[in-house]
Order: structure tokens, then C-alpha cells, then sequence
């Protein structure tokens, strides 16, 4: 990717009269120019900058080009006065394109992406200020150079294009003034994108086998050069064999105290390694409300970070490690379905937990058999899948499903996000609530009851309870919570009846934090409930997805969200030709293969939860890719049960005038608008 870069020079004579302009991006306008240098804004708690700086001109029978340079909470302004006297051309770097910036004493002339020296002409009015002299000899220059990186959002193509800008500080005569300068600006931007100085590093996960095996060398190459410009700290645990991710994030106890998140470099199997892990954990509610997840797709399949990248209307490919970096670095985040499975061969019953899809028949079989050309990429699929569709084969079993409703699944949805937000808030505050509560209490003569009938404390007991259970701590109305436990004993002392509340609200926490997910449904080997339908017979697949993609180049099911509590279910029964079955195939890639169903073979569902039931005993079921041990499944929609990463993205059509992105060096600058 090519890198566009510029190198300005700060005026060193401040204008003090302040500058309030109308700002429209990519407009020209005429507006006396004038300087305020430093304002905070108490609106938005952002800082607003502005300083003039000079562009060197290679043309020396022209004058050096002045830049006027402003941050505020909507980005980096770069204004200068066209040649038509009074008239103004502008860029702006929006702030959610910027990763990152830093201060640094010198030029870097080897800087990813090449970076040209600029030169200044020896003018008599700017020569005190800007010696050429001090510019060509390192020893002598002070100095002080802001690196600011950002990743500029081009909507023809759609891309993501690598944008440096260098503005560069030596209006005094020590390097440590200019330095203070130049820190400003950086640490301004930071407070305008909200970025945190003691924010916990990530903790990254790589498989170096993911894809066609180079994952090490991707992400020194890719992802490590975004996380040095964004000064995000991580620690990095490269995987050694199946199933350590899994392990690891299950038997480490620090997770939720020491990261601000976890990120998967590979592809959708080790992300489902650490889903698991973490729903293994006994503390696994904290996480899943505190410690987002994200992924950068070093493997073959990538579904999942296809599905965001289309979600968000972002670049994918060519550079889709860029573009899921990007998103890792981005500080937001947002809900993810997870489907929670429930497996069962003889004597054998494994739960676990997926966020992609659940295949049975062809689709799955070609994941799974393709695997013995890993090697050469995702091409594997395509080779496969003519393997198969010329060895058709079908699966006899049973099918049955519970159909989605929406005003159900739109009630259940805002009902979760409500409780897992409460949780969230009520997790701070509860500390401080409980003490201040008590701590009034103690210095009132108050007795038993009446504290027990305080809302506040009726919050901390039952906050974070997603089912209420009429005989558990999470109720009410049980007998055996702190409500009734304690009723009747206005005799003890003040302080044995705090104590008393606080251990047993501690054990309550305790208990809820470390129950397991409930499911709803019956037990994979009970008779369903009769508002389920069943169909029997023979499928040559049935395939159940809850995102929009399966891989990078498979738009499954183009209708699907990140949160909207839907799995698609899509059958297709034993008779379809196999030209019909190749269409269905080709168009999976454009998210075309549904747009006949349902047909006589073919059937697309919204459903909530499902059970596949095999009649033989061989066969491939897969989870999320993974291959598990085939027999009955059954799996159950929970939305938005987890957080992942996503880009920091506010999609606008307008195009930004950029008169300092001509590809014609590094400090050249077309004057002409």
C-alpha cells in the first residue's frame, strides 16, 4: 500500500485572534485566517489546536506553502490559501481514521512506506526560523517531529489508504521546548479520541499454522507495525498444539484483571477455542461483560472477520489483516450472537458454545475433507467441492426446529441488553453503594425491616439475574435470599447485621457469577415441545448459520446480524440435481443461492433454536469448522452474549478535497484546487 505523506513546518509567530469558520469537509470558502492556539472544549471534553506551519516547495521560483493546521474533536483540518487570492482548499483526517501519533527527534528516512526529506529555500523573511542548514545536519537540528498515522476510508475503490503526516516543531532554540510542543499535539489527539494512557494491553493469540502456515511471519509483517502506531501494548502467546487457546484462557486467572481484550490471529477454529475457554471459566459473566474479542484472519475460512468488514461496509480484501487490525485497535465494540450447542453420541454429552455456524452433510464435509490441502489456501474449498458434488452422498435422519418470532426475539433482545447493562453499571457501583448504604445506616436508629424494604438494596441483590428461579438467590421471592433471611433479628447489633448483609451479598455475587449459562430447552434425548416442527427423511445438508459469511468468499446468509438473535437454517433435501446443487454452490459467493428458496428441495428458516437427529451412525457434524463427534445436536440462540471488535466506523459518501495526496513525492504540493 502506498503511503501519502506530508512535512510541515510550524510558523513560529503565534496569532493570537481566534478562528470560528462554518467547517464543511472538501468545500472552499474565503475566511480571514487567524490562529487560536489552545482551547478545551467543555461540551464534548475535547482540545482544540491550532498552529501555521510551511510545505517546502521543489519549485524555487515559488514561494514555500503555508498550511494552517487544526485538531479538534472531529479530526485534523489542513487548510491553505489557494492562488486565487482569498479562496481556501482543505483536507480533513477524520479522527476515527487515526491510530495513533508519536514525538520523535529526527526525520525517519527508512519510515514504512518511504518518507522524503524536505528542504527549504534560504528566503529572508523565514531564514531566523528555518535554516536550511539545521534541516540537512542531524547534529545540528532541534527539532521536534509529531508522526501522525492514519488510514484514510477511499470509497472508489473501497479501500483503506495509509496517510502520514509530519508536522515539525523548532520555533525556540532547545529541543526540550519544541519537544513540549510537538507533545501537545500528541497528547491532545489522544484526548480527543478518548484513548486512555493506562489502558491494559491485549493479549494476542497466534496459530502459526493458520492459513497456509505463515501466521508468525503475517503478523510481524501486517499487524505489529499498526500496533507500534497506535502505542498499543500486547502481550503474545503463540499456540503450540489443538486446543491450547482453550486451555490457556481457561486455567489463566488473571485475564480480566491484566487485558483489555482478547485478539485471535487465525482463523475461526482458535476463536472458537477461546470462546470456549472463556464460557469454561467460572467467572466467564465478567468477561463476556468487560473483555471484548477480536480477530485478524490469518487463516483459511474468516468468516467471522468477512462478516464484520461487510457489516460495517468496510474494506476486506486485498489487505485483510490491515483492515481487522484496524478494528482491533479501534476501541469499540458491540454484541455477538452465541449459539449454545449441546452434543450427544451414546454415552458421550459435550456442551460448548459457537458464533458461526453448525453444518451437517455437504457443506460440512467439504470443509472438514479439504482439510489435506491446507497448504494451498482457500482454494481448497472450491477443489473440494467438485470432489464432492461428483461423490454425492445423502444424510437419513431427523430435523426439528423452533421457528423465530419477532416481536419474541425483539422483546428477548432488549431484555438482555438491558440486564447485561445493568450488570455491567451495577458491578461499578455496588461497592460504593453498599458501603455508603450501611455506613448511613450505622449512624441512624433504624431497625431491620425498614432497611430491608430499601429499592437500593433490592438492586444489588437481583440486578444481574437474567431467569428468576423461585427458590434461589436470584429471586425475590425466595426464602432463602437476604430479604427473609434476615428478617426478625432487629435485635443484633448494628454492625453484626452489616456484616452479616455483606458476606451473604458476597456469596450471592459468588453463586450467580460462577452459575452456568441455563439453557431453555429440554434435554437433547427428551421429546420436544409441540410448538416445534420436525421434518424426516433424507438431506443432502442442512446448514445453520447466525453470520453473514461462512468464509472470506462464502456470503451464506446476507440478511444475518452481529445481534439480531436469528439463526438461519437452510435444508436441502435428498433430490436436487446436481446442476442445481452447483448454482447453489457458485452463488454462495455473491449471496445470490437463496433467492429461489424456498423450493421443493431448498428451504431457508428463521429459527431460535433446532435438533438434528441422525439416523446413521457416520457422517461429518461441524461447529464453527471444527469437526465434533457426530450424533444427535442440538443448539440454542443467546444474543449478543459476548463482545467482539469492530471498526471505528461513521460511513459518510462525501468526498474530502486532498490537494496534499498528489503522487508526486513526498513534499510536493499541488497549489492548484
Amino acid at each position: 500500500m502506498n503511503s501519502k505523506k506530508i512535512f510541515l513546518y510550524k510558523e513560529s509567530i503565534s496569532m493570537k485572534s481566534e478562528f470560528q469558520a462554518y467547517i464543511t469537509s472538501g468545500k472552499r470558502y474565503n475566511q480571514k485566517l487567524s490562529v487560536n492556539m489552545t482551547v478545551y472544549n467543555e461540551n464534548n471534553k475535547s482540545i482544540e489546536l491550532m498552529e501555521n506551519f510551511y510545505v517546502s516547495n521543489k519549485n524555487k521560483k515559488k514561494h514555500n506553502l503555508k498550511i494552517q493546521v487544526k485538531l479538534n474533536d472531529t479530526g485534523i483540518y489542513l487548510r491553505h490559501e489557494t492562488t486565487e487570492g482569498g479562496h481556501f482548499t482543505e483536507q480533513l483526517i477524520r479522527l476515527e481514521d487515526i491510530v495513533g501519533s508519536n514525538c520523535d527527534n529526527h526525520v525517519r528516512k527508512r519510515l514504512r512506506g518511504g518518507l522524503g526529506s524536505c528542504k527549504r529555500d534560504r528566503d529572508d523573511d523565514e531564514a531566523h526560523h528555518h535554516s536550511e542548514n539545521n534541516a540537512d545536519n542531524d547534529s545540528k537540528d532541534l527539532s521536534a517531529y509529531l508522526y501522525i498515522f492514519a488510514y484514510i476510508r477511499k470509497e472508489k475503490p473501497l479501500k483503506r489508504e495509509r496517510v502520514v503526516r509530519i508536522l515539525r516543531f523548532r520555533s525556540f532554540l532547545s529541543f526540550e521546548e519544541n519537544l513540549k510542543c510537538a507533545e501537545r499535539w500528541h497528547n491532545a489527539i489522544k484526548v480527543n479520541k478518548r484513548a486512555s494512557d493506562d489502558r491494559r494491553p491485549l493479549l494476542i493469540l497466534l496459530n502459526p499454522k493458520s492459513g497456509s502456515g505463515k501466521g508468525r511471519q503475517l503478523f510481524q509483517n501486517e499487524v505489529a507495525p499498526i500496533l507500534k502506531e497506535a502505542e498499543i501494548q500486547y502481550e503474545f502467546i503463540v499456540t503450540t498444539h489443538a486446543n491450547y487457546a482453550r486451555d490457556y484462557i481457561r486455567q489463566r486467572k488473571d485475564i480480566a484483571q491484566s487485558y483489555s481484550g482478547i485478539v485471535v490471529a487465525s482463523g475461526d477454529g482458535l476463536f472458537f477455542e477461546v470462546l470456549n475457554g472463556i464460557m469454561e471459566r467460572l467467572d466467564w459473566r465478567l468477561l463476556t461483560h468487560h473483555l471484548p474479542l477480536g480477530i485478524i484472519p490469518c487463516g483459511s475460512g474468516n468468516g467471522l472477520a468477512k462478516t464484520i468488514a461487510h457489516l460495517y461496509n468496510e474494506p476486506f480484501e486485498p489487505k485483510p489483516i490491515l483492515h481487522a487490525t484496524l478494528a482491533c485497535v479501534s476501541g469499540k465494540n458491540t454484541p455477538l450472537d452465541v449459539v449454545r450447542i449441546e452434543l450427544a453420541n451414546g454415552d458421550k454429552y459435550l456442551e460448548m458454545y459457537s458464533f458461526l455456524s453448525v453444518g451437517w452433510g455437504l457443506i460440512a464435509d467439504i470443509d472438514i475433507e479439504s482439510e489435506k490441502l491446507r497448504s494451498i489456501g482457500a482454494q481448497r474449498f472450491t477443489l473440494w467441492s467438485i470432489h464432492r458434488l461428483l461423490h454425492l452422498r445423502a444424510c437419513k435422519g431427523k430435523v426439528s426446529y423452533l421457528p423465530w418470532r419477532q416481536n419474541e426475539s425483539i422483546t428477548k433482545t432488549k431484555t438482555e441488553d438491558i440486564s447485561t447493562k445493568q450488570a455491567v453499571n451495577e458491578e461499578a457501583k455496588a461497592p460504593h453503594s453498599i458501603l455508603k448504604h450501611y455506613h448511613d445506616f450505622q449512624e441512624e436508629e433504624n431497625d431491620s425491616d425498614t432497611i430491608l424494604e430499601n429499592s437500593e438494596f433490592v438492586d444489588i441483590i437481583s440486578h444481574s439475574s437474567r431467569k428468576y428461579n423461585g427458590d434461589s438467590w436470584q429471586s425475590a421471592e425466595s426464602r432463602r435470599t437476604a430479604y427473609y433471611s434476615l428478617a426478625g433479628q432487629s435485635t443484633r447489633s448494628q454492625r453484626s447485621i452489616t456484616a452479616s448483609v455483606l458476606s451473604k451479598i458476597e456469596a450471592a455475587n459468588t453463586e450467580l457469577e460462577a452459575k452456568a449459562l441455563q439453557s431453555h430447552l429440554p434435554p437433547l434425548k427428551s421429546p420436544l415441545p409441540a410448538d416445534w416442527n420436525t421434518e424426516e427423511g433424507e438431506f443432502i445438508m442442512v446448514h445453520a448459520a447466525y453470520t453473514t459469511h461462512l468464509a472470506a468468499d462464502c456470503l451464506f446468509a446476507p440478511e444475518s446480524k452481529l445481534n439480531d438473535g436469528i439463526i438461519y437454517l437452510v435444508i436441502i433435501r435428498a433430490g436436487i440435481s446436481r446442476v442445481q446443487l452447483l448454482n447453489f454452490l457458485l452463488s454462495m459467493s455473491s449471496g445470490t443461492h437463496l433467492d429461489e428458496a424456498p423450493s421443493s428441495h431448498v428451504q431457508v428458516l428463521r429459527v431460535t433454536a433446532f435438533r438434528i437427529e441422525p439416523h446413521n451412525s457416520d457422517g461429518i457434524i461441524t461447529v464453527d469448522g471444527e469437526r465434533m463427534e457426530y450424533g444427535s445436536i442440538q443448539a440454542e440462540m443467546f444474543p449478543g452474549l459476548i463482545k467482539v471488535m469492530v471498526p471505528n466506523t461513521s460511513v459518510i459518501k462525501a468526498e474530502c478535497i486532498d490537494e496534499y495526496d498528489q503522487n508526486k513525492g513526498a513534499c510536493e504540493v499541488n497549489e492548484n484546487p
